[in-house]
């Protein structure tokens, strides 16, 4: 039954999955020990709102693929632009066209970006317990957590009292042990930053104080993380097309700046982003895409 416009079950209880779910839809790039800089990308998505329209939208620019590339095509940013098989027969200005179409997935949808960089040799691991990995696998597991913890923020700050979160992200087998643990262990050991380890950013010289939170934590994601392949989930794609931009913005790269307005409209405020790390989620709940309207983290240290 229904009361007050919502669903109910008999006796006034709320029914099985009344409470609002959001997803996080997460991808990475760059993180191969070459390169300068890894970028997680998180996509905060409403299950009622959000998931059904941005994937009709990614159908539709899959159309635009030319007859000769469709059988079994899977959008990989990287591949569109750079793999040889798609040079012949489909042109750099219809490859680039797909590529900012769907990075602009989420802000036509309306359907909030988180970004957190970590800059290659930035930090000093030696007196790090690694873990087993690799000083680029440690940044890409320091960025997955810091893109988890700010979505988490911005959930905290903007969703109902009572919506959890669910991450899928594509599965990276090497990574996979040290990331599904990351959840669960900024829950039960949430870090806190002093001002110190944060970098002064426009906001908080207007404000004459650190604006800025250093609280590290995580209250609303689910425990677990799902592990997708790419081509099984379309808004995990849209996540690999805004890393891809990202990264390329922060590497000065071709494209970079175009790619960036196509994520967020504009590239204000990545300019805030430097070594060893930050992270912002720009969201069109709060005022707008841009900084103002959101709390951000710029690690000094």
């Amino acid at each position: 039954m229904r009361t007050n416009g919502r669903s109910k079950a008999f006796f006034g209880g709320p029914l099985w999955g009344d409470w609002p779910l959001r997803y996080i839809f997460m991808d990475e790039a760059g993180t191969s020990d070459p390169e300068p800089v890894t970028v997680v990308v998180g996509i905060i998505a409403s299950a009622d709102e959000h998931v059904m329209s941005a994937e009709a939208l990614v159908r539709e620019i899959y159309d635009t693929v030319p007859p000769q590339f469709k059988k079994d095509f899977v959008f990989h940013a990287t591949d569109i632009l750079n793999k040889t098989k798609y040079q012949d027969g489909w042109s750099m200005t219809d490859r680039l066209a797909l590529l900012k179409c769907m990075m602009s997935v989420p802000i036509r949808i309306g359907m909030s970006v988180c970004l957190s960089a970590r800059w290659r040799g930035a930090c000093d691991y030696s007196k790090t317990d690694m873990m087993e990995m690799s000083p680029a696998q440690l940044d890409h597991a320091m960025a997955f957590g810091l893109c988890l913890t700010t979505a988490d923020r911005h959930i905290r700050n903007h969703a109902h009292p009572r919506e959890v979160a669910t991450v899928v992200a594509e599965d990276d087998p090497k990574m996979r042990k040290f990331l599904k643990k990351l959840p669960m262990g900024l829950k039960n050991n949430p870090i806190h930053l002093s001002p110190s380890h944060l970098r002064c950013v426009p906001a908080d010289v207007e404000a004459g104080y650190c604006v800025q939170s250093g609280v590290v934590s995580i209250s609303r994601i689910r425990n677990s993380v799902h592990f997708v392949e790419k081509d099984e989930d379309p808004l995990v794609q849209v996540a690999d097309a805004c890393a891809f931009g990202f990264r390329r913005f922060f590497a000065n790269e071709k494209f970079g700046e175009d790619f960036a307005r196509s994520i967020i409209g504009s590239a204000k405020g990545l300019e805030n982003f430097g070594a060893p790390a930050g992270a912002h989620c720009w969201s069109p709940i709060v005022q707008s895409y841009f900084p103002e309207g959101g709390r951000a983290n710029f690690y000094s240290g």
